[in-house]
């Protein structure tokens, strides 16, 4: 697969419960109008490690704080990459790296309004010269900040058939613009590898480096690398790094840069973004779905039998779709 490198050029200016399988009987009275996920929702302040990555002031990346000083995002972000690559790697693709200091570290959900809070110190990557299966860096910065919490690294890889939080300050789909912080919930893995997993539509310029979150932990599971042929459509993939598979280099740039390898809060417990709230259209919500229940209207999820709804939501069929959803009772 062709990378597309999601980096772009700008100008800055409750606990999970088992539910029902698929209801059986008629329900006419549950609609879903759905959309791509690739055009997620404003973020709103939900996911402060995630950052904004200004290159140089002419492209955009995004990452995500592991350490109040260190940040973790693609390495094809932060090194001087071949104009075309393409993976499985037929030769070197990287043939340096960027200046550390080019790089700016921002903080909020908008780059209209995001405050600059650091540059970068030091840049460390895996060995090797090619991207496939490695496209992970991690920018030890100037200045620590300290007013955000960093997110932890989960210990296990992703599997094919869980469901990924998205979140970046890329594009809400092809054509649209970029900088604001969007969220997508409820990402489909549809394989992985040892070092990489896939997706569906989930991302698009801009959001490269970003992460992919644990939806019940808000722990790190991987970093956006690569997709294409487009942002979003028929046929559309999207390639995460696995955090995971890079844990020690993560761990051992933690500990030098003075912040040991101390858990944060990895263990907590995070609430689906907006799964019950009011919408008229499915690009409201989160997950891309929104679920017309009687006279209510309200952001929901896909579901099935291994897909389960959280506590209060019974797995419906809609009405005029193959898919089921999550519908409150």
């Amino acid at each position: 697969m062709t990378i597309h490198r999601f980096l772009i050029a700008v100008s800055l200016v409750g606990s999970i419960a088992a539910c029902s399988s698929p209801s059986p009987t008629p329900s006419g009275d549950v609609a879903a109008d759905q959309v791509e996920v690739v055009r997620g929702v404003p973020d709103h302040g939900g996911d402060p490690a995630v950052v904004a990555i200004d290159i140089g002031e002419s492209a955009l990346c995004t990452g995500t704080l592991v350490a109040p000083n260190v940040v973790l995002t693609a390495r094809h972000c932060v090194s001087v990459t071949s104009e075309q690559v393409s993976c499985p790697a037929h030769g070197s693709q990287i043939s340096g790296q960027r200046r550390p200091e080019s790089i700016r570290i921002l903080t909020g959900n908008d780059l209209h309004t995001a405050a600059s809070r650091a540059r970068g110190k030091q840049i460390v990557v895996p060995p090797g010269d090619v991207l496939c299966g490695a496209d992970i860096a991690l920018v030890v910065l100037d200045q620590t900040i300290d007013d955000i919490a960093p997110l932890d690294i989960r210990a296990a890889g992703a599997a094919k058939g869980e469901r990924v939080r998205a979140v970046g300050f890329g594009r809400a789909g092809d054509g649209a613009p970029a900088g604001l912080k969007l969220k997508r919930d409820h990402v489909l893995v549809l394989d992985a590898s040892a070092n990489e997993f896939l997706v569906g539509q989930a991302t698009c310029q801009g959001d490269s480096g970003g992460p992919a979150l644990d939806e019940s932990t808000g722990q790190i599971v991987g970093v956006v690398s690569r997709g294409g042929p487009q942002c979003d459509g028929t046929g559309t993939h999207n390639i995460y790094t696995r955090a995971d598979a890079f844990a020690s280099l993560i761990e051992r740039t933690i500990a030098a840069a003075g912040h040991g390898t101390h858990k944060h809060d990895g263990g907590k417990h995070v609430e689906p973004s907006d799964l019950g709230a009011p919408c008229q259209h499915a690009s409201d919500c989160a997950a891309g779905v929104c679920v017309s229940h009687g006279s209510q209207h309200y952001c929901s999820r896909t579901c099935d039998k291994h897909d389960r709804c959280p506590t209060h939501f019974l797995c419906r069929k809609s009405k005029g779709t193959t898919s089921s959803v999550c519908v409150e009772h």
